[in-house]
């Protein structure tokens, strides 16, 4: 049996703006009661959460060698790989070098995207694989839209190096938001059922919010 890829790309639409207006980070920046403090849990929660989608593209571009899936995944990689320097800047503005980026955990709400990556990589097929990046893609560079503007808005303002990184992920890039139909119908086409696909989806939000909502709590200490 065919399954139509347009109606699964359609069914795994995440509602953005609901995530977006839920997000209490991007709240509490924009009425000021969040700032540097805040961004740094980011810095840390990210620094974790970069390592952990290197690892899972390319885990996937080994268990799925064939195109279009290895290149899309490859691609992502990369994606991550070249925004290295404007992260630790970002980072080094924070006062955080990659020492003290690596020597500690992040915030408890953060790890469970590590969690997601790591489960993508060794068990998801390719259809949901790029489903789930793709609802994660539209749903972070919808709230990096918003905590940007809430951000440059602030005063005093935070470091240069803090918002334009932040602003990098304000739209989302659309080769990866569109190259996920091939990959989505190769994966259909060689027996993914949907309702995992969907099913894989659902998890992204919540993680995405626990995310950010983490960065509002104190960081716990290192082990």
């Amino acid at each position: 049996m065919t399954f139509d890829v347009d109606l699964l790309l359609k069914e795994t639409v995440p509602d953005t703006q609901a995530h977006v207006r839920a997000n209490r980070l991007v709240a509490a920046v924009a009425s000021g009661d969040a700032g540097a403090a805040e961004m740094a849990r980011v810095v840390l929660g990210e620094f974790h959460a970069r390592s952990a989608e290197v690892a899972a593209f390319a885990t996937l571009a080994a268990r799925h060698p064939q195109q279009p899936v290895a290149g899309y995944f490859l691609d992502l990689a990369r994606l991550v790989l070249d925004c290295e320097a404007p992260f630790l800047a970002c980072a080094k503005a924070l006062g955080l070098g990659e020492r003290e980026l690596a020597g500690e955990r992040p915030p408890e709400g953060m790890r469970a995207f590590g969690s997601l990556m790591g489960w993508l990589a060794m068990r998801a097929g390719p259809a949901e694989a790029a489903c789930v990046i793709r609802s994660d893609l539209l749903l972070w560079c919808g709230s990096c839209k918003a905590l940007s503007e809430a951000l440059n808005r602030l005063d005093p303002g935070l470091p240069e190096p803090v918002l334009e990184y932040v602003g990098l992920f304000a739209t989302a890039p659309q080769r990866f938001v569109d190259g996920a139909h091939e990959v989505a119908a190769y994966g259909l086409a060689r027996g993914e059922s949907p309702a995992v696909v969907e099913h894989a989806v659902a998890q992204v939000e919540p993680v995405l919010a626990g995310f950010w909502a983490a960065a509002l709590e104190p960081s716990p200490a290192s082990c």
